[in-house]
């Protein structure tokens, strides 16, 4: 079988097949559908095929290769974009599955970041993957298309935002998928997923948004999902670089790959289990504190460290669904006008819980959102304090387990957690911290409990993402996470 020859093969090792010709984009490409068609109807991650679109991609790179051109440093890789805010011509865009917009289509020169500078590395778009409504919580689930199952165990959600897309990586049949990550949409299904998401600082990646560059919501980020930390590096080459059209975008080149081998020795790396807010499931906590040692074993000197955040978790978790139902709500309002009503005609297609997020900033004061601005900025000055002593930060990137899937595509995280009670759309992801402040976080696996995965944050000083990356990688190097690939490899398929 075809597929065979690209299955659990890094970015890196196709790129570098594709380029001394021992495999074809064709067979790239063939191989690529042939997995998606054998794996993907039992996870439910792919919500839009464009194969003969990607076909014609690969023919090009081929002729262009055997011509002796120059490619690309992602040349040949197959790899999926995200159905929400990720535009490309000629391409649905339903926002996580809102059955009224199925007809649209991207318009001429809608690009959006992941998938122009994907292809400018010649790597070959081969569809959509799956998302929850409007990104507006942590699982990925929605009535038109249904949720995303976890490869690990099929009963569970993948996580999400980004939950198709971390589900085709985990599963080994694309390297590189893209996400976005306004409350850790990148970070939260590779938790789940046994996946490397890494969200850079807030400005490195352009995020372009139109008609409104400014808002209120918290910092979005576009993102890579990976097997390997060397992988997202690769994708952050080519996928970071200023854009004028983003307001938060940073001129700085980097060369993410030269992190892979700096290390972390010397560093003073801070860890907390809760941020001193978070109720978290205690065998997440016993995990994480063991896996932190690492660190130590590497060189730095690791050592626990309180925030001190002035604000209880729901007070945070209700500050983060205000600021992004305001985008959402005038979203929803564009809609409308250009004649598709989700606010009746169409409400079917919006969740309660997000409905009930909308209905409560529609009379939003100047009060709330100065406090909800308040609160963030409080949360924005502890992160720093914390690198005014420390290089790097540790974290559960959840605060409890995979959840089930429900059968009515309203599948939710936990409404409490050790007696406590939680915001089921996002209060349970200590993930969002980092979009009230623009600081780097990458997710990496910590191991498995009851053969599901759990994850840990390594967050960076703003604007030091090669502090990540080299923190990641040198962790990968010291716990591999490869081995546990096994589980989803032996699946069932239905």
């Amino acid at each position: 079988m075809i597929g065979s020859q690209v299955h659990w093969k890094t970015a890196t090792e196709i790129a570098g097949l594709v380029k001394s010709k021992q495999i074809s984009p064709r067979e790239v490409v063939e191989g690529t559908i042939e997995l998606i068609e054998q794996r993907n109807p039992s996870m439910n991650a792919v919500t839009y095929k464009a194969y003969d679109e990607a076909r014609v991609k690969a023919a090009e790179l081929e002729r262009h290769i055997m011509n002796g051109g120059r490619t690309g440093a992602l040349a040949g890789v197959p790899t999926l974009m995200k159905d929400l805010f990720a535009a490309k011509p000629g391409w649905p865009s339903t926002l996580g599955g809102i059955s009224a917009l199925k007809h649209l289509r991207g318009a001429e020169g809608a690009w959006s970041t992941f998938p122009l500078k994907m292809s400018n590395e010649d790597s070959l778009l081969l569809g959509q993957t799956n998302s929850p409504v409007f990104g507006f919580r942590g699982v990925t689930d929605n009535k038109f298309f249904g949720p995303t199952r976890n490869p690990f165990n099929l009963d569970y959600n993948a996580g999400g935002s980004s939950g198709g897309a971390a589900a085709v990586v985990a599963d080994g049949i694309v390297p590189i998928a893209g996400g976005t990550d306004a409350g850790g949409s990148v970070r939260i299904p590779a938790a789940w997923t046994n996946t490397y998401g890494f969200q850079p600082s807030i400005g490195r990646i352009p995020f372009i948004s139109r008609p409104n560059a400014f808002h209120l919501a918290t910092y979005i980020y576009e993102g890579p999902i990976t097997r390997t930390v060397e992988d997202a590096a690769l994708a952050m080459n080519a996928l970071h670089g200023f854009d004028r059209r983003d307001p938060n975008s940073l001129r700085v080149k980097l060369d993410f790959t030269s992190a892979l081998v700096q290390g972390v020795r010397g560093k003073k790396i801070g860890l907390t289990l809760d941020y001193g807010v978070f109720p978290v499931q205690p065998e997440i906590k016993d995990l994480i504190s063991k896996t932190a040692q690492v660190f130590t074993q590497l060189g730095a000197h690791v050592e626990f460290v309180d925030l001190g955040i002035p604000y209880s978790q729901e007070q945070m978790s209700d500050a983060w669904c205000r600021m992004l139902a305001i985008p959402t709500a005038a979203s929803m309002h564009a809609l409308h006008e250009d004649g598709i009503d989700l606010f009746s005609e169409h409400r079917a297609d919006i969740p309660d819980a997000l409905m009930k997020w909308i209905d409560a900033v529609a009379d939003i004061n100047v009060q709330q959102i100065s406090a909800d601005q308040i609160l963030r900025t409080s949360v924005f000055d502890c992160m720093n304090r914390v690198f005014d002593r420390f290089d790097l930060l540790l974290a559960p990137t959840l605060a409890c387990m995979p959840v089930r899937n429900a059968t009515d595509g309203s599948t939710e995280g936990p409404s409490a957690i050790n007696g406590e009670k939680v915001n089921p759309l996002i209060g349970w992801c200590m993930t969002y911290l980092t979009n009230f402040s623009g600081h780097p976080s990458a997710s990496v696996p910590a191991g498995l409990i009851d053969g599901l995965p759990v994850g840990m944050l390594i967050i960076g000083d703003r604007q030091a993402d090669l502090d990540v990356i080299a923190a990641s990688a040198a962790f990968e190097e010291a716990r591999p996470w490869l081995q546990y690939y096994d589980i989803p490899a032996r699946r069932a398929l239905q």
